[in-house]
């Protein structure tokens, strides 16, 4: 299971000076959300403890299931497309 926060880093999302935080507008600048709430159970999450679904919808590290993907190379692939097969 992967986070909303591992595939920022992936998609290019970069740390502050502090190597400890990562802002929530860097996050937005990647395509992705900062904060949002369950899809299944209403919790509210933030980039760290949410999981992008393949249902389109985030979920809590508690409901996500089997609906997450278990690699960012293939979450960024199915949720922003694969640009390398286009060329």
């Amino acid at each position: 299971m992967i986070t909303v926060l591992d595939l920022a880093v992936h998609r290019g999302a970069k740390w502050e000076q502090d190597g400890a935080s990562m802002s929530g507008a860097e996050i937005n600048r990647v395509g992705l959300p900062f904060i949002g709430g369950c899809e299944l159970c209403g919790a509210c999450i933030a980039a760290y403890n949410a999981c992008p679904s393949k249902s389109g919808y985030l979920r809590c590290t508690d409901c996500i299931g089997r609906s997450g993907w278990e690699s960012v190379e293939q979450a960024d692939a199915d949720i922003f497309g694969d640009d390398e097969d286009e060329e």
